[in-house]
């Protein structure tokens, strides 16, 4: 039987939404929500790096206040979400803006280090989504400033992409480096119309970290259950691979405001935990 995954959260899901956005960094409650974790019974916290700031983890004195919340409460962070280069692209920059953009992931990983987090991810979606080959090469070479910095300071970049599985293997491959990972979203490939057990066959020897998500087809997040993830085929999937990492909850916010955030996190936990328990036998 292989090793079941242990179940953590995306930073702000335990908080309130933030002008009206799905995901960003809980400037005013992040503290608050490692006690709200630690209460739901969760070890594990993924961070936000956006483009709210001042981030504390950019700080010596907020990684000194963020270990302590950590020893508190009995939570560790697995990986930074690094939806700050959404915008502040690793590629088809200028050179400065380029320049000033790697120089910040740099800090970023020193940062990580320092807080033995050992996973940054890059979300190449949306905004950031890589059109044509020219962007491909492009992050490929900017990420040989990356890499060996990367490498020293024990940092795994996990990228999150929307190719198909097969264009999404060629990508991790142009890479040839063992600090490249990949990122699995359900929610995304849902939204995209992937086959959950197909990627996740293909992709598996990169697969590093795993977000739980619901979408409809070419549109939203939802809560669990209301989109078009397939989750049996997702759960089974991740079985069958022996995926043993982090599976983090990204689900939406209710619109029923009596299910405050931390209630949704409870329900969404006993939802992967009762599919984990069905699919890792």
């Amino acid at each position: 039987m292989p090793q079941k995954p242990k179940i953590g959260i995306m930073q702000g899901r335990l908080s309130e939404m933030y002008e009206n956005k799905i995901q960003s960094f809980p400037s005013q409650s992040w503290k608050e929500e490692f006690k709200i974790a630690s209460n739901c019974g969760l070890e594990i916290i993924e961070w936000i790096f956006d483009e709210i700031q001042p981030n504390p983890i950019l700080s010596d004195e907020g990684i000194i206040e963020i270990n302590q919340l950590m020893e508190k409460n009995n939570i560790s962070i697995n990986a930074i979400c690094a939806d700050y280069f959404m915008t502040k692209k690793l590629f088809n920059e200028s050179k400065s803006e380029l320049e000033k953009n790697i120089e910040t992931m740099k800090k970023l990983i020193i940062q990580a280090n320092k807080l033995e987090i050992s996973m940054i991810e890059i979300p190449l979606v949306d905004s950031s989504s890589l059109k044509n080959d020219e962007n491909k090469n492009g992050i490929i070479n900017n990420f040989k400033k990356i890499l060996p910095f990367a490498e020293k300071n024990n940092v795994t970049i996990v990228l999150e992409t929307d190719f198909n599985p097969s264009d999404f293997k060629e990508f991790l491959m142009g890479f040839n480096h063992p600090c490249v990972m990949a990122n699995y979203d359900s929610g995304n490939s849902a939204s995209l119309g992937y086959n959950s057990g197909e990627e996740l066959t293909k992709l598996k020897k990169w697969i590093k970290n795993v977000h739980v998500k619901d979408r409809k087809f070419k549109d939203t997040t939802v809560p669990f259950g209301m989109g078009d993830t397939n989750f049996d085929l997702f759960f089974s999937s991740l079985s069958k691979i022996n995926y043993s990492g982090d599976l983090i909850i990204q689900g939406a916010r209710y619109k029923d405001k009596e299910i405050t955030p931390e209630k949704t996190c409870k329900i969404y936990q006993e939802f992967i935990k009762q599919n984990v328990d069905k699919h890792y036998i």
